[in-house]
Formats: C-alpha cells, structure tokens, sequence
C-alpha cells in the first residue's frame, strides 16, 4: 500500500498536471468481505493542479466525501409507560446511505458558508433525505434525521468531520478511508472537492467496490435470491447444532 503511494507521488511529481487538473486515487478499489473481515483502512490520495486560483500559489482546501449503497432504515422513538420503555413512534426513511463519511483539511463552518455545501449535498444535513408518510414521501422531522445519524454514528457508519485530509507537499493531500467491520456490500462513490475563497473550483469522483467473497458470498446470493429455503436450512442447523450440543452434553 505505501510502496503504491510512493509511486504514485513521484509520479505525479515527474509529471505536469493539466489546467484544472485534479487526480485522486484509492489505495485499493476493492474490499473482500470474508469470514475473518474485522474492517478496513484505506489510503485515498492525490493531486491538485491549476484551478481558476493557483493552488500553488494561494491556499486551498480539500473535501472529501465518501457514500456507500443506499438503503432502507427505520428509526423508533421510544417513551416510557409506566416502568417501561416501549416504541411510541416510528419513521421509514426509504432510502439513506449504508455508510457516509465527511473528511476535510478544516472545519467546514471554516471552508466555505453553508450554503456552498448545500448545493453539492456536502455533510449529512445536506443529504436529500425523505420519510414514508401517510400523506406520502415528505420531509423527515428533524429529530428523526438527527437519530438517524447519532444510530449509525455510533455503529461507525457515518463519520462527519472526523478524519482529516493531511496535505503532504505542493498540491498533494491524503487521508485514510474507514471502513467498519458492520459496513454494507454494494458500489461507494468518493468524491474530491478543492474549494478555495468559499468556492468550490474543482471536483472528482470515483468508484469502490465492497463485496463479499468465498462462502460469504454464496450465503449471501442464497439467502436473497431463495428467502424462503434459506430459513428452512437456517432452522435445520439450529436444530442439529441443539442436538449435537444436548449428545456431548451426556456425554
């Protein structure tokens, strides 16, 4: 992984960047989700050429945003009856990414006003998110929103302003990438911004694969692609694990 870092830098050194150039690139493009995947650590680097500003003569600043496949999530509210706590409300977000990230080489309340941000999605309070409703899709209530976010904060799937993005020499950054070992399967876009004065003058995208590998993989295409005949295996199992553990109990 560092030896394709340092090639990859003297690549870029030894060679000129075009005008409005901006090259990023993943120290992996592809994670193997396998019975032993506690996680991964990736590098994400690159390089920044002229923009409308000259990044090598003026300071600029670096936005990264990574966003894994989208899917489905319920958030519960609960309140107490009586001695006990019981769901009182709940709320369907049909669609919300399975894994966010926000890292940046400053505070962005320090990179551009909020408005910047809003108009590319930058920062989860920035996602088109909406809720299923009885009147239909409408927006979410705010305090749902903000569960939401706190649930997968807490599981390590959104991660806003945590990580940084380092800039190592003229017109090079890097940060790392997390992933936990609970992140989905499915395709994740990385997108590079470069702002500079409040202004976003240029951008770049791409792609990361997660999927799962070996009998991972077969489990996975047999449990959504046959629901019903992957329970009936899954109760046999438990079944023949009970028993299997009541024989060597006796003995």
């Amino acid at each position: 992984m560092i030896a394709r870092l340092a090639i990859f830098c003297g690549l870029l050194l030894g060679l000129a960047v075009p005008v409005n150039g901006l090259v990023t690139d993943l120290s992996n493009k592809r994670i193997e989700i396998r019975y032993s995947f506690s996680g991964a650590e990736l590098i994400l680097f690159g390089a920044v050429g002229s923009t409308n500003i000259d990044v090598r003569q003026d300071d600029y600043d670096v936005v990264i945003v990574v966003r894994g496949p989208e899917s489905a999530a319920v958030v519960r509210k609960k309140a107490k009856v009586g001695a006990i706590w019981v769901n009182q409300d709940n709320l369907r977000f049909p669609s919300a990414p399975g894994y966010y990230a926000v890292a940046a080489t400053r505070p962005l309340k320090e990179i551009a006003n909020p408005v910047a941000f809003a108009s590319y999605g930058i920062g989860f309070h920035n996602l088109p998110l909406v809720a299923e409703t009885g009147a239909g899709l409408a927006m979410p209530d705010p305090e749902f929103r903000d569960a939401l976010f706190r649930l997968r904060s807490n599981e390590g799937l959104y991660r806003q302003e945590r990580d940084e993005v380092a800039i190592i020499g003229q017109g090079l950054f890097r940060t790392n990438v997390h992933l936990p070992a609970n992140v989905p399967v499915g395709e994740f876009i990385v997108e590079t911004f470069i702002f500079q004065h409040g202004s976003m003058r240029s951008r770049n995208r791409i792609a990361l694969t997660v999927d799962k590998e070996g009998f991972e993989r077969a489990a996975y295409n047999f449990a959504h692609g046959y629901p019903f005949w992957y329970g009936i295996v899954a109760v046999f199992v438990a079944l023949g694990a009970g028993w299997l553990a009541g024989v060597l109990g006796r003995k």
